[in-house]
């Protein structure tokens, strides 16, 4: 990064839900981001491309998205679909403002703190002609397809990410995980305490005995195995169902409760994670995960990995979580290394 003033630019989003509850909150981010850039409302993903193309023309430096993975990972594709129409190649520095629901990327570089207290660190740091200090991360490129029964069939799908639960328990997980409507580690342990509860309800000395439905009911779908073919780096996995299809190009730390993708840790490399294990196996394996080390046996089994492919069987389509967004119906997905993104290291607690 050359020395000189710089200019940053936030997007926020006035529909969301912590805008909707504070409504003067856009116009205080604006008050301290002040002649140091420019703070852009987007009320929906339409109007995203206008203010990344404002930020490109204006020469915005650092590209900041108010609230979390979430909000990231959009302005991030959004700057990167706009960014090749223009023949450019190299990504803004972007920093997350800790306001999602896990915040897997701000916990990876060591973003903390408020948006309003990172907007002032960096504020500072402009006044002070400061470098910011950044970590570059690597992505995956993401190409795939809504199959014929998707809401918009035959479309083509392509995502910049740092992470997909593809298929399975992981992918299902998040459903359960948004669904509950807490966020952070808190929810990560309610929503997993409650599908192991509810998977162990289904044994044998308790099957019958007169509980409650909603409990025995909740890990419903969640261990169903999914009819795929799945190829890493070329070579057709010897499965034909499986219950855990994830990839990641970075190493993740899942609320501090899972620390997952250690083999992501080489730079270039992707870590992917796919298997049949069945739900005693799956269970088995959370300890394992959750101190950071890879599962044991052949049911489950992590691979370091440059390339993925997944193709979904008559009747199953593909609903992958990519950096925490849900979408449905794909009937085939290619996975590959994408362009590096550069994160901010900015510490808000103090601002």
């Amino acid at each position: 990064m050359t020395a000189g003033r710089r200019l940053m630019g936030v997007v926020t989003n006035p529909n969301s839900k912590r805008n909707r509850l504070q409504p003067g909150r856009p116009a205080s981010l604006a008050t301290i981001v002040g002649g140091r850039g420019f703070v852009r409302q987007t009320r929906d993903l339409m109007e995203l491309p206008t203010a990344v193309g404002e930020f490109f023309d204006r020469g915005i430096d650092y590209w900041v998205a108010d609230g979390g993975d979430g909000a990231l990972h959009w302005l991030i594709n959004t700057a990167w679909q706009v960014l090749r129409t223009r023949g450019g190649t190299e990504l803004p520095f972007v920093v997350p403002t800790c306001g999602g629901t896990i915040n897997f990327v701000a916990m990876k570089v060591g973003v903390r703190g408020s948006a309003e207290g990172i907007l002032r660190a960096m504020a500072s740091a402009i006044d002070r002609g400061v470098e910011l200090p950044y970590e570059t991360l690597d992505t995956m490129i993401l190409e795939g397809r809504y199959g014929e029964a998707s809401e918009w069939p035959g479309r083509r799908f392509e995502k910049v990410a740092f992470a997909v639960a593809a298929a399975g328990v992981g992918q299902r997980f998040f459903d359960k995980f948004y669904a509950a409507n807490r966020p952070g580690t808190d929810g990560i342990l309610e929503v997993l305490a409650r599908v192991v509860g509810s998977l162990a309800l289904h044994a044998p000395i308790v099957r019958h005995l007169p509980l409650p439905r909603a409990a025995r009911a909740y890990s419903a779908g969640v261990f169903e195995p999914q009819h795929l073919a799945v190829w890493i780096d070329g070579v057709r996995v010897p499965l034909d169902r499986y219950r855990t299809v994830n990839i990641s190009a970075m190493e993740l730390n899942l609320g501090g409760v899972f620390r997952l993708f250690g083999n992501a840790r080489e730079p270039g490399q992707l870590d992917a994670l796919v298997g049949s294990a069945d739900p005693l196996q799956v269970v088995m394996s959370l300890p394992l995960l959750a101190l950071g080390k890879p599962p044991r046996g052949d049911a489950l089994q992590q691979r370091p990995a440059k390339t993925l492919r997944i193709e979904a069987r008559p009747g199953y389509a593909i609903d992958p979580v990519v950096d925490g967004e849900l979408f449905y119906g794909l009937d085939e997905l290619d996975i590959r290394i994408g362009p590096p993104v550069r994160v901010l290291k900015i510490d808000g607690r103090k601002g």
